[in-house]
């Protein structure tokens, strides 16, 4: 059921999947046999959240053009080291960035290129 392009494009296209006042305090941590792990930075973002599995899945399905999401696991967690304490992630305002400067891609396998590209940047910038 995994498939690496389809799940770069439910991670870039987080925002269109949730819209941005959610993708503010959450986003994916991992897609493991259909279930989608979503961290949320607080209790209330997480019980809301987890309200809202159905629609998200059907949301991602329908981005990722099939079927990989079932189900969806919500878990509070702080943002990442490096993240800023503020609405969108680096990770996400690059991606935004970016995005502005060129279409969507509509090949799955050119979104998760993109995906992987955006996280090998933000690695290396982690790197002492």
């Amino acid at each position: 059921m995994q498939d690496a392009p389809a799940t770069g494009v439910i991670w870039s296209r987080w925002r269109d999947i949730v819209g941005p006042q959610i993708a503010d305090h959450a986003e994916p941590s991992s897609l493991k046999d259909g279930v989608l792990r979503v961290r949320a930075d607080s209790p209330a973002w997480a019980t809301e959240i987890g309200y809202m599995g159905a629609t998200i899945a059907s949301a991602a399905n329908r981005e990722a053009g099939r079927q990989m999401v079932l189900s969806v696991v919500v878990w509070t967690g702080p943002r990442p080291p490096g993240s800023e304490s503020q609405a969108a992630s680096k990770v996400t305002g690059i991606a935004m960035r970016e995005s502005q400067k060129r279409p969507a891609p509509e090949d799955p396998r050119e979104a998760f290129d993109a995906a992987h590209e955006a996280w090998r940047r933000r690695r290396q910038k982690r790197s002492p």
